[in-house]
């Protein structure tokens, strides 16, 4: 069930420029790698993603603070985002995955600088100046790491890629892990209509 939310977030992202600007989006059908945003110390463009995770990022700085480690009062603990943002003249769609160390689990790891992890996901509407957010259960994040050797992730072998189908207007997200297609990975997220 999608809940309203405050109207600060909504402006916030209908706000935030080249984020979520409202133009449609091109070829929604076609999968298309999502897009990563560090929530650590946010910057403009990743501030609506912050602003949407907001009390899980509390929750995630409290467990932190409460094992003592004080690294992180000016800034949130280590957490990341992925999204993927599908537009169109009426409203704006956010699926966004939350990367903390406290609410994921690993699933996997692979030996190209990547873990495979379960975290939460939610499913933000933007329609008519107001926000709708859900709860979108868990959905799949993929941890890159750097290498000793300073090789970059290969990003084809592990990918997290999205795409919108258009019929049965559902989000698609899939995770391509270690070269094949994770099947623990692989979602529909239905979205309601108005």
């Amino acid at each position: 069930m999608i809940a309203r939310s405050t109207m600060a977030l909504g402006a916030a992202l209908f706000s935030s420029p080249p984020g979520l600007a409202q133009l449609p989006s091109t070829e929604p059908g076609k999968w298309r790698p999502v897009v990563y945003a560090d929530l650590q110390l946010p910057g403009e463009t990743a501030l609506p993603y912050a602003s949407l995770w907001a009390d899980e990022l509390r929750r995630n700085n409290d467990a932190y603070k409460t094992r003592g480690d004080r690294r992180f009062l000016v800034a949130n603990a280590p957490a990341s985002e992925s999204h993927v943002v599908i537009r169109s003249p009426e409203r704006v769609v956010v699926l966004s995955v939350l990367h903390t160390v406290t609410a994921c689990t690993v699933l996997r790891r692979d030996a190209a600088h990547a873990t495979l992890k379960s975290c939460p996901m939610r499913l933000v509407i933007y329609e008519n100046g107001q926000s709708r957010v859900a709860d979108a259960g868990r959905g799949c994040f993929i941890e890159y790491t750097a290498s000793q050797g300073g090789t970059a992730p290969d990003m084809v072998r592990n990918a997290a890629l999205a795409a919108y189908d258009i019929e049965s207007r559902t989000i698609r997200a899939g995770i391509v892990f270690q070269g094949q297609a994770a099947d623990e990975c692989q979602f529909r997220v239905p979205i309601p209509r108005s």
